[in-house]
């Protein structure tokens, strides 16, 4: 049995063509560094891995797929990195222009990834951010107390009066 390996998300999709319903085993993965590149606020710290079956039918391609990957957000409170592991199984196809003899991944399957991960992240649930005044992280600094405010520190609130 054939089996589709490429170290892109660019799949070619000759031999499904020519083998309509008949499921190819596949095994894509997209570089760590460049999955880091086109995504907003995530490190990706693994490369992401893809594997599973394929099929065409008509000019659909089906795909039945495992998602792997380690990623890294900053904390929404103290922006420390905050680890997460996601595993996914997602099926899913993709209608294939005429004439195409490829097909590309990359948005469909870092498109999973970022909808898995909480839009929100905490590096735990009792953190407790950064001071307002300095930006002193107080989870390192719990007994941290600012003297006194700089006056020419402008706050959101003061636009809002």
């Amino acid at each position: 049995m054939s089996r589709f390996v490429c170290d892109v998300m660019q799949l070619n999709i000759d031999t499904f063509i020519e083998h309509p319903g008949k499921r190819f085993p596949v095994d894509v993965s997209l570089d760590s560094k460049r999955a880091t590149e086109m995504s907003e606020n995530v490190t990706f710290l693994e490369d992401v891995m893809v594997s599973g079956e394929a099929y065409v039918q008509l000019t659909t391609l089906y795909l039945d797929t495992e998602i792997h990957t380690i990623v890294e957000q900053p904390c929404r409170r103290c922006l420390e990195p905050v680890r997460e592991e996601v595993n996914l199984s997602e099926r899913f196809r993709i209608n294939i222009p005429e004439g195409e003899r490829s097909v590309d991944l990359v948005v469909r399957i870092l498109g999973f990834v970022t909808a898995a991960l909480d839009p929100h992240p905490l590096c735990r649930p009792d953190c407790r951010g950064l001071c307002p005044v300095c930006g002193i992280n107080l989870n390192e600094h719990p007994d941290h107390v600012c003297q006194e405010e700089r006056e020419d520190h402008v706050r959101l609130r003061d636009f809002l009066k």
